[in-house]
């Protein structure tokens, strides 16, 4: 891949110990959406800044020649961002004022602005947007969340919305994969679904957390991510079986073969998962088992032995985070470039089956996972990052970090 010249706003990039970081001056952090190469961070001010692959618009301007972003750049957007969140190759984001924007692809209706999103040419699909459009009809939105070809909104009275691909249930509102109805080109409201406090959402899987503290779970359902005892895809959302007080809830991908997983966390600091096993990430000692293997699928949530004391839990590419509630991290699963944070990085032998610490961390107020990276913000606003490096990027990014390692951004 020939990849672009260093883009006017340079990286500022320092290694520095977490001792040194304290007396650094670093933005405050409100979000971050990391994957399929590309990667959002929203700034205390609302601005948003990217960086990484951008064939499809990804930053929000006219593809250049090379395609690729190597060093963070400020995302031109029509307002002050309060989150982000990315799917395969379609961007979100969530406004101020509680409207939604879409840019990127639309093969699949992704950006729910009405067109729809298939061409009715075979083998053609429209251009990506580079221009963010709105999300239509979308207001009072408190949180959104991306799977690969669909979005998710929480709106401010607890009702889910969804648009984008039908496939297997992506959206929740009961409507089979036909000729006619594979594409929810503009939001529709996911039945079933009132009081809600949280979503998440993964490849094709949803997840909701209602005001009772039980979960509701629809979409892919090949490796019991669903949470309901079966494989079978769930067209409407259903609960997971024998959740309850759950006070945060995960989405996210195990494997390159459309393995996912979900997890959860309890008012009693526990943590909960289900689904593929994967790269270890249920985190009860099963190494990496292949998905008919014993473990390789787990139709009911079991409990991470040894953690407690979680407040949050986040679950990427293959790798998981819990964030307890004295500032430090614990993580498990796949680290072949690093991601667990232990300064090691073997693909020899690349998994964390069960919860370990991260080197050099501590102090956490959040921590987001992307495509085989972590990043983790401190209480002093600083952003730190470890894992698998940016192709073509430079300095830091463009480097494995084994450790967790003080971004700065322009």
């Amino acid at each position: 891949m020939v990849f672009m010249k260093l883009m006017s706003y340079a990286l500022a990039i320092a290694l520095l110990t977490p001792a040194a970081a304290m007396a650094q001056t670093a933005p405050l952090i409100r979000d971050i959406a990391s994957g399929s190469g590309f990667t959002l961070v929203v700034k205390a001010d609302g601005t948003v800044v990217g960086w990484g692959r951008d064939p499809n618009g990804e930053a929000a301007r006219p593809v250049s020649a090379n395609r690729f972003i190597p060093a963070p750049v400020v995302i031109d957007l029509p307002g002050k961002v309060l989150q982000v969140a990315r799917g395969e190759t379609t961007q979100y984001a969530l406004l101020e004022d509680g409207t939604v924007i879409a840019w990127g692809s639309n093969d699949a209706g992704q950006l729910g602005n009405g067109p729809m999103g298939a061409s009715s040419e075979p083998g053609r699909y429209p251009k990506p947007s580079v221009t963010p459009v709105p999300v239509t009809g979308l207001k009072d939105i408190i949180q959104i969340e991306a799977g690969s070809k669909h979005g998710v909104a929480l709106r401010k009275d607890g009702t889910v919305w969804a648009w984008g691909t039908r496939n297997e249930g992506a959206i929740g509102d009961g409507a089979p994969k036909t000729l006619h109805s594979a594409i929810a080109i503009s939001p529709t409201q996911v039945p079933g679904l009132q009081g809600i406090k949280q979503i998440a959402a993964a490849r094709g899987h949803n997840l909701a957390l209602r005001a009772d503290g039980k979960v509701m779970a629809w979409g892919n359902n090949r490796d019991g991510q669903l949470g309901n005892g079966t494989r079978d895809s769930g067209w409407t959302p259903a609960e997971v079986s024998g959740l309850d007080r759950i006070v945060g809830v995960a989405a996210g991908l195990a494997g390159f073969g459309g393995n996912d997983v979900s997890g959860a966390v309890r008012d009693d600091g526990t943590v909960w998962t289900w689904g593929s096993g994967v790269a270890g990430l249920m985190g009860n000692g099963t190494d990496n088992p292949s998905p008919d293997d014993p473990g390789g699928r787990n139709l009911l949530p079991i409990q991470v032995p040894g953690l407690t004391k979680v407040k949050a839990l986040t679950l990427g590419f293959g790798h998981a985070a819990a964030l307890l509630n004295d500032g430090t991290l614990r993580m498990w699963g796949h680290d072949g470039w690093g991601q667990i944070g232990v300064g090691r990085g073997n693909d020899d032998d690349p998994y964390y089956p069960k919860p370990v610490m991260p080197k050099g961390i501590k102090n956490v107020a959040s921590v987001q996972l992307g495509s085989l990276r972590s990043f983790a913000v401190r209480t002093d606003g600083s952003l730190w990052v470890w894992g698998h490096a940016d192709l073509g990027a430079r300095g830091v990014l463009g480097r494995h970090l084994r450790v967790p390692t003080l971004l700065e951004l322009p």
